[in-house]
């Protein structure tokens, strides 16, 4: 089924916000030095991320594999957010760049989780037991996967 106007219009919105996190991220100053270490014009640059005034627009095929360059993105990943199949963007590390943040590596994320959870009982909760707070984490564990934030065993 085709996408309507709406679905397009949404699609580049999320590549542009997309494009706009990895900017940022990447410590580029301006859209301009952006679209230059991606060997894109200015204007067409301002198209794919979008401005105050202007949405998002479509771009040639070509513009979104130089981003695919330029940002370290993997191959076809900015053109297939474009033509919404796909809502986020893998890094040529495997970093998955959602939209408001990033998965560094979904398989260790468990464990991120993990020692997240015991610093901050240790700070907020001193009183409770080892046991208790072991309690708490698997019962955090276990909703987390049954909203499929994390993979299950």
């Amino acid at each position: 089924m085709a996408s309507t106007n709406g679905d397009a219009a949404r699609h580049l919105h999320k590549l542009g916000a997309l494009v706009t996190q990895r900017r940022v991220a990447l410590g580029f100053a301006s859209k301009e030095a952006a679209a230059d270490a991606c060997d894109i014009s200015h204007t067409t640059y301002r198209k794919v991320e979008g401005t105050e005034t202007a949405a998002p627009q479509r771009v040639r095929d070509t513009t979104y594999a130089k981003l695919d360059i330029g940002f370290g993105f993997r191959p076809g990943s900015a053109k297939a957010v474009a033509d919404g199949t796909a809502d986020s963007i893998t890094l040529l590390d495997g970093t998955e760049l959602i939209e408001g943040g990033q998965i560094r590596d979904f398989a260790k994320l468990h464990d991120e989780v993990d020692r997240a959870f015991d610093k901050s009982a240790q700070l907020t909760a001193p009183h409770l037991t080892l046991s208790e707070a072991k309690a708490m984490k698997d019962e955090m564990i276990r909703e987390l996967r049954a909203r499929g934030v994390l993979k299950s065993d």
